[in-house]
């Protein structure tokens, strides 16, 4: 398991060129925390689901519109 921070100041420099977001500096050093903190949590959810114990109570998710073959 990684050690370092999941999310970085550089990790939100790329985000914003991808999404095309021209956030000043100071707006984008503010995501860094929010975000490690965002990113950390869904992990540890992640790891909780793949537990086996846990497998069995996961709901069944369904996409409207699709066929059933």
């Amino acid at each position: 398991m990684k050690k370092e921070a999941p999310v970085t100041r550089e990790t939100v420099e790329r985000l914003c060129v991808l999404a095309d977001l021209p956030l000043p500096p100071a707006r984008r050093d503010k995501l860094v925390a929010p975000l490690s903190g965002l990113i950390a949590a869904a992990n540890e959810l992640s790891r909780k689901i793949a537990e086996g114990a846990r497998r069995g109570v996961l709901p069944v998710t369904r996409f409207p519109g699709r066929e059933e073959a």
